[in-house]
């Protein structure tokens, strides 16, 4: 379906394709709503009296105010914080109890805002017993849609021994670089054993985060 901003003018054209899908096709039910309303931004302002006689018993005009009601209040709600990352070795305890006992090997993907609160946890990948190929665009995907500031990444080594083994650190360094290279750095990576768990930033493996200062354009 193609989006349409919405603007004065292609607002009663948006209203009127609501109303169709409302099974009010109409076009004196688009006349009426901006006979009452005049705007969709006007329903906030209006009195349950005005509501009720726009409404006049029909359950499709009602639920066409309900819809309204319902996307102010998402564009105001909230972001969700699933958590507040402080320190390695809080997060590596979590992470421990969540993938230490999987059988096959997993990889998480932790997005964090600028206060390092995690806004979205996905897993990326569930492989085989001791293969888990995933793409660092796997990754960035993940951090791109939640509009992520950085990123933590986190598998599980079902032999439960949490020491990288080289296509781990390998992996790690590619991660780092490729975070540098968007804007989203990558702030730790680990891996999970059975009793314990590798921070790569605790280890001090993985680079600094340097923050680059763009030079604007040079006119004649």
């Amino acid at each position: 379906m193609q989006r349409v901003q919405l603007t004065t003018q292609t607002e009663p054209q948006l209203v009127g394709r609501v109303l169709v899908s409302l099974g009010l096709a109409h076009a004196s039910e688009r006349q009426r709503f901006f006979q009452y309303f005049h705007s969709v931004a006007a329903v906030r302002y209006a009195s349950h009296r005005q509501q009720r006689a726009y409404i006049s018993g029909n359950r499709q005009r009602q639920a066409l105010l309900t819809a309204i009601e319902l996307g102010r209040w998402a564009e105001k709600a909230p972001r969700p914080i699933l958590g507040e990352v402080l320190a390695s070795s809080q997060l590596g305890q979590v992470l421990m109890d969540d993938l230490r006992y999987l059988l096959q090997e997993q990889l998480e993907v932790l997005a964090l805002d600028a206060q390092h609160r995690i806004i979205e946890r996905q897993t990326v990948f569930q492989g085989t017993l001791n293969s888990c190929p995933v793409h660092p665009r796997e990754i960035f995907r993940v951090a791109v849609m939640s509009g992520a500031a950085t990123v933590i990444v986190a598998h599980n080594h079902p032999s439960g021994q949490p020491q990288p083994s080289t296509s781990d650190r390998a992996f790690m360094q590619r991660l780092a670089a490729c975070g540098q290279l968007m804007g989203i750095p990558l702030l730790d990576g680990f891996v999970v054993g059975l009793h314990s768990y590798f921070s790569f930033k605790e280890a001090g493996i993985l680079p600094k985060t340097v923050e680059k200062r763009i030079e604007p354009l040079k006119t004649n």
